[in-house]
C-alpha cells in the first residue's frame, strides 16, 4: 500500500509554493511530490482541510455532464495563503517573555533581520511585490517542481522560499553581505537578481510599497 498519506501538510504546501502560480489537480500535485496515489479519494479530504484553514486556495471547474457531473478541483497558493502559512507555521507566542516570536526577527546574515518584534512582519512575506517575485522566480525554474521533496529538508526549503524576496533586497542594499557568499551562491544570487529587477520594472507601484515596508522594519541594520 502506498505511504503517500504520510506526507505532512507542510510538505504539500511546500510543493504548491514551489509551483506558484500554477493551479494543479491533486494528481498533478502528487507527481511533484514524487508519489502516484495523490489522486485517491483521501487526498481530496486532506486538501479540503487545508483549504478550510485558508492555507491553500481551491478552484472549482464546472465540467457539466462531461465527467458525470463531477467538477474538477485545482489547488494553488495565493497571496493571502502565504500570509496564513506564515502566521500558522512560523509565528508563535512566547508566554514566558510575553511576546510574539518570529524566526526572521532574530540575528541573521550579519544582523540584517530586525531583532525587535513587529506586528506587521507576518504580512511582509505575503506582500504583493514579494508574491509577484516568487511567482516569476518559480516560472523561470521549471526543474524545481519535478524534484522529489525530501522531508528532512522541509523547513530549510520553506524558509528559503518565503524569505527570498527580502534577502534579495537586503543583499542589494548591503553589498558587504555578498562577501559571505561562495562562488556557487553568487551565481544563484545573480540569476535571482535579474528576475528581481524585472519585477521592479513590471510592478513599480507594488515595489514602492514593498520598499517602504522593508525600510521601516530593517532600517537599523542597513
Amino acid at each position: 500500500m502506498s505511504k503517500s498519506a504520510n506526507y505532512a501538510d507542510t510538505e504539500i504546501l511546500l510543493a504548491l509554493i514551489w509551483a506558484m502560480p500554477k493551479r494543479m489537480t491533486k494528481g498533478q500535485l502528487g507527481r511533484i511530490l514524487g508519489i502516484k496515489s495523490a489522486g485517491q479519494k483521501h487526498w481530496r479530504g486532506r486538501l479540503d482541510k487545508l483549504g478550510k484553514k485558508n492555507l491553500l486556495s481551491i478552484e472549482t471547474l464546472d465540467t457539466g455532464e462531461l465527467f458525470f457531473g463531477s467538477p474538477i478541483l485545482k489547488y494553488y497558493i495565493a497571496q493571502a495563503n502565504l500570509e496564513e502559512i506564515w502566521s500558522q507555521y512560523f509565528i508563535n507566542y512566547d508566554s514566558r517573555h510575553g511576546r510574539v516570536n518570529d524566526p526572521f526577527l532574530t540575528p541573521f546574515s550579519a544582523g540584517i533581520w530586525n531583532v525587535t518584534s513587529s506586528p506587521e512582519f507576518s504580512k511582509l512575506v505575503g506582500s504583493k511585490f514579494n508574491y509577484y517575485f516568487l511567482c516569476a522566480k518559480n516560472e523561470t525554474n521549471q526543474a524545481i517542481p519535478l524534484e522529489k521533496i525530501h522531508k528532512e529538508k522541509i523547513w530549510k526549503i520553506m524558509d528559503a522560499v518565503l524569505s527570498v524576496g527580502w534577502k534579495t533586497e537586503a543583499y542589494g542594499r548591503k553589498p558587504v553581505l555578498m562577501e559571505t557568499l561562495n562562488p556557487k551562491q553568487r551565481v544563484g544570487y545573480n540569476a535571482i537578481k535579474m528576475i528581481y529587477k524585472g519585477q521592479i520594472e513590471a510592478h513599480p507601484v507594488e515595489y514602492k510599497a514593498f520598499g517602504e515596508l522593508f525600510e521601516k522594519n530593517f532600517k537599523y541594520y542597513l
